[in-house]
């Protein structure tokens, strides 16, 4: 790491230098979470997050929707990624969800952005059992493709 003096003189001698302190309010945020996550072993935290990946994956099938990621074996256990029906289009749907207050962000593949979903799962929306963040997207979702048309075959 350089110190003051050193980026000074390079400052004075024209030479591209760079000196920061951390924020410490980032150092703070950063403690926080880590000790947030910490409360529990990291292997009932990632269990916690498989568990509920599956049950969305579950309620994905049951829609009759696929995943862009086919394979199980590639399927993220903190998102999800649903090809949307042909008739159904994530501007269309996007909004209603959001009506719902629950967010989805559309696609960000570039040959497919348009014909899929982005369904977050992770954090706390997960591993606090008090909440019903995980009910309330599945919900959504299952009401605002209803309310663009889509009925399961």
């Amino acid at each position: 790491m350089l110190t003051c003096g050193i980026v000074m003189q390079n400052y004075e001698a024209k030479k591209p230098s760079y000196f920061a302190t951390p924020s410490p309010q980032l150092i703070h945020a950063l403690h926080t979470a880590l000790s947030q996550i910490l409360t529990k072993p990291l292997s009932e935290r990632f269990a916690r997050h498989r568990d509920v990946s599956d049950k969305i994956k579950k309620a994905v099938a049951d829609l009759g929707l696929t995943q862009v990621a086919g394979n199980p074996d590639d399927q993220a256990h903190g998102m999800t990624a649903v090809y949307l029906p042909e008739t159904v289009k994530a501007t269309d749907l996007l909004p209603k969800l959001a009506k719902s207050g629950v967010v989805f962000a559309g696609g960000i593949h570039k040959e497919i952005a348009a014909k899929y979903v982005r369904f977050g799962h992770m954090g706390v929306s997960v591993t606090d059992p008090a909440r019903s963040d995980i009910d309330k997207a599945i919900d959504a979702l299952k009401n605002g493709l209803a309310d663009c048309g889509y009925q399961k075959a």
